[in-house]
């Protein structure tokens, strides 16, 4: 598992219009508190998209269903979100992110 965003890396960087974005596959495990992987990256030292997408991840993540459970309701996956708060996440991007996922 830890490898994946590096593999991700690997793979896409050949691919040209790609390379703007390849923070995204290799810090999306990145967290807020620099406890993440690979690089223990901390707070604004992440890539703005790469925190976009972990909020994402992690909802999609919890709001799908998986072999192994069920989709989590709405209402527990958010709850998730915000007790992951900024040891996890950015703060003003979870913020947002939960806004959206509200009016949407």
């Amino acid at each position: 598992m830890r490898l994946h965003p590096q593999l991700a890396y690997d793979m896409l960087a050949p691919i040209a219009h790609l390379r703007s974005a390849l923070d995204i596959p290799y810090c999306h495990h990145e967290k807020w508190d620099g406890t993440g992987y690979p690089r223990g990256l901390k707070g604004e030292e992440i890539p703005l998209a790469a925190r976009i997408f972990a909020v994402v991840d992690v909802w999609d993540a919890l709001r799908s269903d998986r072999p192994y459970r069920a989709a989590w309701p709405e209402d527990e996956a958010r709850e998730y979100i915000c007790q992951q708060g900024s040891r996890h996440f950015d703060p003003k991007v979870m913020e947002a992110f939960l806004k959206v996922a509200s009016d949407g």
